[in-house]
């Protein structure tokens, strides 16, 4: 009987410590695992659009440098899943694809503004996410010569009946909409166009007298016509600045803003909640345009190679010359300002906001944002 227990006794002490060998081999793989080097080689770019659009070109721009500042230099693969006006590729971004540092997201204004309205479609959270690269870009509203005015200074005088031709109310279009009422202008939406081009070309043929185009489209497709005396600028939609306040747009610095419009017009500076949602939107739609983002629970050290390839991009000057023209020449952020603006765009949105523009969305153009 003594035998039998010295040999029990035995065996239980050999199984504890093969036990505590083997938590010490686990211990150490998770800490081996979790300190390991960056060493991939082939990392996915998510892009919820389709092929040929604003933001596929900038993302697959946005490929080549980026590899270069990652150890390995791996190799950076777009893949482009439309749908939803961007909420099917973002969706599935956060459901289906792995969190392990090899893929990345990149993200436009009509991916912002779904989210920052609660739509019911929306299953991404930009709490579930790292951001690691942003740039803004600009809009320009402008009018038709028939309007018989020099400049958006002159919008109170207009007598003519305004038409706007856009997309989409929960769109880019939301911006120029909000524009329209901080200052108080009698336009009728007609929304349903499939892209800025046919709506330019609705303004082109006379069926608008007043319409928008980002900083790129206008260069290119109005400026001309506001040579020719076809067109007249009327305002930049502006940019939002470390403070919080609209300012003028770097690459529109002769343009008013719709402050200094509505300043003209009604002799006050602009307050309210329609300019309080102005201002926000405008942020998360123009001043935060576009921005490449990780999985926030991706491993630490991914990230971290990442967010420094990051700040190394923003900091090539060959990049900065070559991105002159996919970015506007507005550049980009630094790791810091890209996070506290995300911030600022996430977290200070009071529920006032919230209610008043879906309530906008609904009185004015028919969408029922709970419902999308």
């Amino acid at each position: 009987m003594k035998k039998m227990y010295t040999l029990t006794l035995t065996i239980m002490l050999c199984l504890f410590l093969v036990g505590c060998n083997n938590f010490s081999f686990i211990s150490s793989n998770s800490a081996s695992s979790e300190s390991q080097e960056y060493d991939e080689d082939l990392l996915t770019m998510v892009v919820p659009y389709g092929s040929g659009g604003g933001t596929d070109v900038f993302a697959r721009f946005m490929t080549g440098p980026l590899s270069k500042h990652i150890k390995n230099s791996p190799n950076i693969q777009a893949e482009n899943i439309p749908g939803g006006g961007s909420i099917t590729g973002a969706n599935e971004y956060i459901t289906s694809y792995e969190r392990d540092g090899t893929n990345l997201l990149t993200t436009s204004a009509s991916t912002h503004i779904p989210y920052l309205l609660g739509q019911s479609s929306v299953k991404y959270s930009f709490e579930e996410l790292t951001p690691l690269v942003g740039a803004p870009t600009g809009g320009v509203v402008y009018g038709s010569k028939e309007l018989g005015i020099e400049d958006g200074f002159d919008l109170g005088k207009v007598e003519e009946k305004l038409y706007y031709a856009g997309m989409s109310p929960t769109g880019l279009d939301l911006t120029t909409l909000l524009s329209f009422e901080v200052l108080e202008l009698d336009a009728k939406a007609v929304l349903g166009y499939e892209g800025r081009g046919p709506a330019r070309v609705a303004f082109e043929q006379g069926e608008s007298n007043i319409d928008f185009q980002t900083t790129s489209a206008y260069k290119q497709n109005i400026e001309p016509k506001v040579e020719e005396g076809e067109a007249v600028p009327l305002y930049s939609l502006g940019q939002i600045d470390e403070n919080g306040e609209v300012v003028r747009d770097p690459q529109f610095p002769n343009l008013p803003t719709i402050k200094e419009a509505y300043e003209e017009i009604h002799g006050k500076k602009p307050q309210g909640q329609a300019w309080e949602t102005y201002k926000h939107f405008l942020n998360a739609t123009y001043t935060l345009q576009k921005v490449i983002w990780v999985h926030k629970d991706a491993p630490e050290n991914t990230k971290e190679e990442l967010k420094k390839a990051a700040n190394a991009l923003i900091e090539d000057e060959q990049f900065q010359e070559e991105s002159s023209a996919i970015l506007e020449d507005y550049g980009t952020y630094s790791q810091d300002e890209i996070e506290r603006r995300i911030n600022n765009m996430e977290k200070n949105i009071s529920e006032d906001t919230l209610e008043w523009v879906r309530e906008f969305l609904l009185e004015e153009h028919g969408v029922d944002v709970s419902k999308l």
